[in-house]
């Protein structure tokens, strides 16, 4: 059951990721977390690093989807500016926005699709659950919203078991 909490991939922050290395994984579609992956969670715009790496992406003709626990204006403003669909209110790790997430992005089979997000007990659970490739990126903030705060406690034992266990990737880039 521990390797359902464990990323196939993991690195420091999205930008980090080149380009290239996902057109050699065969990813041709990302679901992307939101808060404290793209951006802190606060915060409504993003960094330029990070438009600048989505806008890459998608040259490259990788389709890309947010997906986040959260949803509103907010959400859809930051879809707008960086011309991606969003899925809000997606109850991850529940399957749910997952699934709405493929609709978007019309691949062949999951192996094609990356999520990228920084929470073990949503992000990487949820993908693991839907059987597709999970990135897992270091929290860009240590501000976050309250039950964030909580499950970051269960995650930190994770991380000690699954590092413990060797099967923890190591900072890729």
């Amino acid at each position: 059951m521990l390797h359902l909490f464990c990323p196939n991939y993991r690195c420091r922050r999205i930008s980090e990721i080149p380009v290239a290395w996902l057109k050699q994984e065969g990813i041709k579609a990302i679901i992307l977390d939101l808060d404290n992956t793209l951006l802190p969670w606060d915060e409504s715009i993003p960094s330029e690093e990070n438009v600048s790496w989505v806008q890459k992406v998608k040259e490259a003709e990788i389709r890309v989807v947010l997906l986040s626990n959260n949803g509103g204006g907010r959400l859809q403003d930051i879809s707008k500016e960086l011309g991606v669909a969003a899925i809000g209110w997606g109850i991850k790790p529940l399957s749910i926005g997952f699934k709405r997430a493929l609709r978007f992005l019309k691949v062949q089979s999951h192996g094609e699709v990356l999520v990228i997000g920084d929470q073990l007990l949503t992000d990487v659970l949820g993908a693991k659950k839907m059987d597709f490739k999970v990135l897992w990126v270091e929290s860009l903030c240590r501000k976050e919203f309250v039950f964030t705060r909580i499950t970051r406690k269960l995650e930190s034992i994770l991380i000690k078991q699954l590092t413990k266990k060797g099967i923890m990737p190591g900072g890729m880039f």
